[in-house]
């Protein structure tokens, strides 16, 4: 089946009429189902639909990374953020358990590394190891900027001063403690 098949008439991406147990209400002679959405690749009257999870966990990539895995089987990035938010919360829901299924896998493989390199005294292999097990791959956000820091302190006395003259106006007085 070549990619174009994954959109509809009008050119949307297929989303549940592409799994052939979401295919319930779906015209499958004009969109036949061409994935599973279980562990196996299935049969059914004579038609393979291959196991969209084994095909995802077949790629070496990182959770929320998968750009080589949507491309080769979607023909489209676009195409895979749609399918993995989604509003079908059978396919969100099972795509998020996937992308949590490969980050323990990838745990679990950083721990192993760990445990080779640190035997071997493999000062690389256990900074890669470590990489992964503390997902070093996830960007940090680092001390706000001098900006931000004066543009919410702005924001926080602009808020108090209209709580202030809301209270004013209603008849309440506010006591800051000063005597």
């Amino acid at each position: 089946m070549e990619h174009n098949d994954y959109k509809d008439d009008l050119g949307r991406y297929r989303t549940q009429s592409l799994f052939w147990e979401l295919r319930h209400g779906v015209d499958t002679i004009k969109y036949p189902p061409v994935f599973s959405l279980k562990d196996y690749d299935i049969e059914r009257d004579g038609v393979k639909y291959r196991s969209l999870k084994r095909i995802y966990m077949a790629y070496d990539h990182l959770p929320g990374f998968e750009y080589e895995f949507a491309i080769d089987t979607f023909g489209s990035w676009d195409h895979w953020l749609k399918l993995a938010n989604d509003t079908i919360p059978d396919i969100k829901d099972t795509i998020k358990a996937w992308r949590d299924e490969l980050d323990i896998k990838h745990q679990a493989l950083g721990m192993k590394a760990l445990i080779h390199a640190s035997k071997d005294n493999d000062a690389k292999g256990v900074n890669a190891a470590k990489y992964l097990v503390e997902k070093g791959y996830i960007p940090k956000r680092g001390r706000p900027s001098k900006e931000e820091v004066e543009r919410e302190l702005k924001r926080s006395a602009k808020s108090r001063k209209e709580l202030n003259d809301d209270l004013e106006r209603i008849g309440l007085k506010v006591i800051n403690g000063e005597k």
